[in-house]
């Protein structure tokens, strides 16, 4: 996984803390960009510095015109690619990743009251009813649904997320049907 962070460069004591932090990446330019100076860090091989990108990230939400891509893609908010990068942590660090991984997607369902608890990816960013997932649709693959999905959700780059796989086309069926109507 390809991280990497850019925060506008001004000098303040408050930036100092994130400018430390963007040095120590593997990868530390500052560039000019819309006649503004952007320090870029760039964690090219994620596991691998994982605290100090998580701290950076935590760092670079204060700052007014910081944001980060994953794989070369633009996320849409640091505060959620912080959730996602401390729980991929969590992971690396758990004797059983594939056990963390639904646990915490089993916390986070009991937290919202679904009550389906059917979600096909054990992963708390996917809960299908959450995003929207689980009501009746067309005729389509189901794990480029979830491709999709996890595109969405923005944890597609997570290593520990598995995906599972179905041929041929399916009817996805209602996740919640809510009470019956004779």
């Amino acid at each position: 996984m390809n991280l990497a962070v850019h925060i506008p460069h001004r000098v303040t004591e408050v930036d100092s803390s994130a400018l430390s932090l963007a040095q120590r990446a593997p990868t530390f330019t500052i560039e000019w960009t819309n006649g503004e100076r952007v320090t870029i860090a760039r964690f090219p091989s994620l596991p691998e510095r994982l605290d100090c990108a998580l701290q950076l990230v935590g760092e670079a939400i204060r700052f007014h015109g910081a944001w980060a891509s994953v794989n070369a893609r633009p996320v849409s908010s640091l505060t959620k690619l912080w959730q996602r990068l401390e729980c991929y942590r969590g992971s690396l660090l758990a004797p059983e990743p594939d056990r963390h991984c639904a646990e915490r997607a089993a916390l986070v369902n009991s937290l919202v009251g679904c009550e389906a608890h059917r979600c096909p990816v054990p992963c708390q960013f996917m809960c299908s009813p959450c995003i929207g997932m689980g009501q009746n649709g067309p005729m389509m693959y189901p794990e480029k649904r979830l491709e999709l999905a996890a595109a969405v959700a923005e944890i597609d780059w997570c290593p520990r997320l598995k995906l599972p796989i179905q041929l041929g086309p399916v009817q996805v069926p209602r996740v919640n049907p809510g009470p019956a109507t004779d």
